[in-house]
């Protein structure tokens, strides 16, 4: 039992919603960053629901240590085709057995590799992919990863923080958070695009620059010169509904490599629809935060959800409780910051501080409420597996309507 005396502090460092400047990124689903994250998740999710079947409870595990090597096409001007396979490679630490009876790891991780990397590459059937297992069982506690029973998982029956770790939440999205991922989600509805699209908008006061970089994908398109007419008029779109949105002047810029001339395949184009097809590699922990999106403002930190433990692991659960938290307070206060610290060994409810910053006036002690209302939930668990940290691409009309909520 911890025996710390909780800090509850009101710092007033800016929200990203009252910044002068804002910069926001997203790497889109098929970023090799977020093709690791995304397997990583999965496989966790599937081999925690696999454990609780057979065991009652999620054994220990933590995933966050995938590699998405890249593999290579070779290419003619408007087609190629995988001479080099892309590559997954597990590592990190995982329960390899329940009782002395053995567990179907590498089943499950190859499928949730193959799964996610469906879902996420649009032109996957063209893909050649290999898996590589390099977890580990290895651990000080004899039995920590090789359970004889319940009893060898030392978070039970009361989950508790396994590191020191310092986890931020915000909530709502800012409208630049909410413009990066539209723009991956308008261009990835489009039939020729690829997934591997990046976004990065500035905030300048009410002047939004919004820079995207989109591959084609191979089978649509058959020249530079048709490549870029549909760019430009994909860009002009988005361009125009931002515009109606967003009370400020808007800037949307795409592909600034990109030409009108020589063979397609010299432009941003791919087989898969990522640059995974030119070696390029991917790792957890790299790319977008548990938001979604990469956003310096929000004082994050850089914990790597993706592949953790969804049972105990304060980079997973910790995460969850200060985005559920900062949730609760924006829903009764508005835009806010809830920024929560735990010492090893302290029960969830337990933080050694807590830091919560508020657009609004609140109440004294309300906000603090409804935080500590949040740690003292248990019910974390179900859902983490039901995927709300899996990478996605949100529905476009989805976006649009919170993209005038926030705006306005």
């Amino acid at each position: 039992m911890s025996t710390a005396t909780p800090v509850w502090s009101a710092l007033r460092t800016p929200l990203p919603h009252e910044l002068p400047v804002e910069v926001v990124e997203r790497k889109g689903i098929g970023h090799p960053d977020t093709l690791a994250d995304g397997i990583a998740e999965l496989a966790s999710i599937r081999y925690s629901q696999h454990c609780l079947d057979v065991a009652g409870a999620v054994l220990h595990h933590n995933l966050d240590k995938v590699a998405v090597l890249g593999g290579r096409a070779a290419f003619t001007d408007t087609d190629g085709v995988y001479d080099r396979p892309l590559r997954v490679v597990f590592g990190g630490r995982i329960s390899t057995s329940f009782d002395g009876r053995p567990l179907p790891v590498r089943e499950i991780l190859q499928q949730a590799a193959v799964d996610h990397l469906r879902t996420a590459l649009p032109g996957f059937d063209r893909v050649t992919l290999k898996v590589r297992h390099e977890t580990t069982d290895s651990s000080k506690f004899p039995h920590w990863f090789v359970p004889r029973c319940l009893d060898d998982l030392p978070e039970r029956p009361r989950a508790f923080s396994n590191d020191t770790a310092y986890l931020v939440g915000s909530a709502p999205r800012t409208a630049t958070e909410t413009v990066v991922l539209l723009a991956e989600a308008w261009f990835r509805r489009l039939p020729w695009a690829g997934s591997d699209i990046k976004a990065l908008a500035v905030r300048d006061g009410h002047h939004w620059t919004v820079t995207v970089c989109v591959p084609a994908l191979a089978g649509h398109l058959t020249s530079s010169a048709q490549f870029d007419d549909a760019v430009t008029a994909a860009a002009g779109e988005l361009t125009e509904v931002l515009a109606q949105r967003l009370p400020g002047r808007v800037t949307v810029v795409c592909n600034t490599r990109g030409s009108r001339t020589g063979p397609l395949s010299g432009q941003y184009f791919t087989l898969s629809g990522s640059a995974v097809d030119y070696g390029e590699d991917g790792l957890v922990g790299r790319g977008n935060a548990r938001t979604g999106v990469i956003s310096g403002a929000h004082l994050a930190g850089n914990e790597a959800t993706f592949g953790k433990n969804p049972a105990y692991h304060v980079g997973k659960v910790g995460g969850w409780l200060a985005d559920t938290a900062a949730r609760a307070v924006a829903a009764e206060f508005g835009p806010c910051r809830v920024a929560l610290l735990w010492r090893n060994g302290a029960p969830y409810d337990e933080p050694a501080s807590t830091e919560i910053t508020t657009v609004n006036q609140v109440p004294p002690g309300a906000a603090e409420e409804l935080v500590q209302a949040t740690l003292s939930r248990t019910d974390w668990v179900e859902d983490l597996l039901a995927g709300c940290y899996l990478p996605r691409v949100e529905p476009v009309e989805q976006l649009l309507a919170e993209l005038r909520w926030a705006a306005g």
